[in-house]
Formats: C-alpha cells, structure tokens, sequence
C-alpha cells in the first residue's frame, strides 16, 4: 500500500516527537563489489569511506547500535577514514545462511539483535538521516508487536519508500524471521527484498528526494556522484547515472 505521511511526518518532526521504539541500524555491505571493481564500503566521499557514511546517518536517525553485515576478516582497510572507536556498540554479522544476498544479510542481523531494524546499503552515497527518519516515524504510527509464530498479513511488518526497496525499516518479531529463514532455506524461492517485504505486510513511503536513493555500483556511477555532489543540478545527476 501507498501512503503520503509526508504532512503528518513533518509535522512529528517539527514538533520533536520522540521514537518511541529502540532500533538498531545496519549496513548492508557484503556484496561483492564486483561491477565496482574495488571494495564499495572503502570508497571515500567528502573525506568519508561509504561505510563511515552509512553509520553515521544511521547514528544521527536514532539507531541504538550499528550491525554492518559483512563476510570478511578484515572488514574495512581504510582505517584513517573509519575505526571501531568512533561506534563502539558497532558490530560485524556474517550471514548465517550465505549467498543469498541483501535477504541473508537482513535475516543474520535481524537474528543477533532484539530490536527493530533500520537497514541501508553501504552504497547510496546521497542518502540523508532526514529521509531515514521519515522511515522510522512512519514507523511509530503502527506500533503493534506480533508475537506468534504466524504472520497476521493484516499487520504491516516493514516500511520503505516507494519503488525503492531500501532504506528499509523492519518489525523484528518471531513471524517475520521464521518467515525469513523458511524462504533463505527453499531453494526455489525468489530471495528478493521486494517479494519478501510485500509478503510480510509493508507500507511505502513516496519520496519527493528520489536522486538521495540513488546507489552507486560502476566506478562511472561514483565518479559521476563525486563530480556533481556540490551542485545543485539533480536532473543532470540523475541523466548520468
């Protein structure tokens, strides 16, 4: 279902209305950068890696603690530009169910924290708190927790804004984890975020910032997000990418 909480959002927001739920953020950033050609957590923006960014605008949203889902030893190389002391909550998940992509990153994380999740890509460089906030207040406005084993489809599990499948905000319950895990497990199931949100029960957002969702995966896309990042012409922004 479509919903315009874009009054009522900024309305919570002016009024300082306070998230009544603790979250915790996660970055996704287990891909294996393979059309980048080098690893995209690494790649510095206005003198941040993407990773540095993607917690930091996970921090300034309200997220309790970060988990950077990630298959790596030595997770990001980069150490001038990012360290474990500038988020000591932070915490590296490997996937406990392994190439199933973005969803077996989502169903690891969602199972080594209580809480709540509000999930990003390490790759969306133009991505703001403010758009990550609107998700989470959405949020707020269904506040119900489901603690049976089965999914009641009248309930919406999951918030994120339209035709963009992340950022993604996630009730984290037993119904939607052993959803999760049922479909990491069938090998003939679709694993695309998308499908999984929609059969959880989601509400999407619109979004009138819609270059902000862009990600970057080529070298040309990041460049041409490096070049254009102070200007203010989005509609050339968006022809590039």
């Amino acid at each position: 279902m479509v919903a315009d909480l874009n009054t009522q959002i900024e309305a919570n927001i002016r009024a300082n209305t306070k998230v009544q739920r603790d979250f915790t953020g996660v970055v996704l950033a287990g891909g294996k950068s393979s059309r980048m050609g080098t690893d995209k957590a690494d790649l510095v923006l206005k003198n941040k890696t993407l990773l540095h960014n993607a917690c930091d605008l996970l921090k300034d949203a309200g997220a309790k603690n970060i988990l950077i889902s990630r298959n790596v030893t030595n997770p990001v190389k980069s150490s001038s530009y990012y360290s474990p002391r500038h988020y000591p909550s932070e915490k590296y998940v490997k996937d406990i169910y392994p190439n199933n992509g973005p969803l077996g990153g989502i169903y690891s994380t969602l199972i080594a924290t209580e809480h709540d999740l509000l999930i990003t890509a390490v790759d969306m460089p133009l991505l703001t708190s403010s758009l990550l906030s609107t998700i989470v207040l959405a949020s707020q406005s269904n506040n119900v927790q489901i603690a049976s084993n089965q999914l009641n489809q009248s309930q919406i599990h999951a918030w994120h804004f339209e035709n963009e499948p992340l950022p993604l905000y996630i009730r984290n319950t037993h119904s939607v984890k052993n959803h999760l895990k049922q479909i990491l497990t069938n090998a003939n199931s679709h694993k695309s975020i998308k499908q999984f949100t929609q059969s959880i029960g989601v509400q999407t957002l619109l979004c009138n910032k819609a270059h902000a969702l862009i990600n970057t995966n080529t070298p040309a896309q990041f460049k041409a997000v490096n070049e254009h990042f102070d200007q203010k012409s989005i509609n050339q922004l968006r022809r590039t990418l």
